[in-house]
């Protein structure tokens, strides 16, 4: 009977204890109230960020170059949001400065603040190295996946150091190990990863800025390259992990850089890949 007794207090102990461990792992990731904008947020990682903070609480500022589907993303973020937020939805097109300013200048009249930043826009060089006009593809790249952040980031950093803030920006394991098919795509990233140094060391103590370099997402990118479940096959048996991410595994991590269970990083490029990076040529 004793050691029924014992085994039903510890029982009942191991559950509450479960419990509290899952509430505290709850609350280390607190987005209620905090104002997001979020660029790229159509599609892919940018949707699965602002469905994911929605979910937290957050009020966010999605941006993207389709109304249609920015409408369907806002739907649904308002549906998961506990606060019923509706998010403000900004039809952009970041190859026009104009358009990126505009963008920061509406996320500030419709909010009067911001917490975080995510730079998450991008997309791929259409040209390999040697056909004609490549720099103008050259500069289409880094005109969406570079420039753009810098904008947003110099607008966006004294609102940012009175909220002590987060930038995350969203780079590509391509910033660590290049493909000669999409080599201006690589030197963004790679240019994305340095800027998102010099700001953490710029704007440290105020803001915290991070970034997060995935591998093989199943986003609107890789489904401009052609039959995307053809690509997401052909992708995953290369990985070590023999699979392609979903989106909403990279929003986590957005989601935990852009919180306080983060208070601790700056200046950190997170590599999530399915172990790309650990690709194996004489396999």
């Amino acid at each position: 009977m004793l050691c029924k007794l014992s085994s039903i207090k510890l029982s009942t102990f191991s559950i509450f204890l479960r419990f509290h461990v899952f509430c505290q792992v709850s609350k280390m990731i607190d987005l209620d109230n905090k104002v997001a904008l979020i660029t790229g947020a159509s599609d892919g990682i940018g949707a699965a960020t602002a469905l994911l903070f929605s979910s937290l609480g957050a009020k966010v500022a999605i941006v993207g170059l389709e109304q249609d589907d920015l409408d369907k993303v806002a739907s649904e973020c308002e549906a998961n949001s506990p606060h019923n937020y509706k998010p403000v939805t900004i039809k952009a097109d970041f190859m026009n400065d104009d358009d990126i300013k505009r963008t920061f200048e509406e996320t500030i009249n419709a909010y009067s603040r911001l917490d975080i930043l995510v730079n998450n826009a991008g997309v791929i060089n259409k040209k390999r190295f040697g056909d004609s006009d490549i720099v103008v593809d050259y500069d289409r790249v880094m005109q969406v996946n570079i420039r753009t952040a810098i904008i947003l980031t110099d607008l966006a950093k004294p609102y940012l150091i009175e909220s002590k803030g987060a930038i995350v920006n969203i780079s590509s394991v391509n910033s660590f190990k290049a493909t000669d098919v999409h080599w201006a795509y690589c030197i963004s990233k790679a240019a994305v990863n340095m800027f998102t140094q010099a700001m953490a060391s710029l704007l440290a103590p105020d803001v915290r800025v991070n970034a997060i370099a995935p591998g093989p997402v199943k986003t609107g990118i890789i489904k401009s390259m052609g039959d995307p479940d053809k690509i997401w096959d052909a992708l995953a048996q290369k990985m070590a992990l023999k699979r392609v991410a979903e989106p909403i595994e990279m929003a986590r991590l957005v989601a935990l850089l852009a919180s306080d269970a983060a208070k601790n990083m700056t200046g950190t490029i997170i590599t999530s890949d399915s172990g790309y990076l650990l690709g194996d040529p004489y396999r």
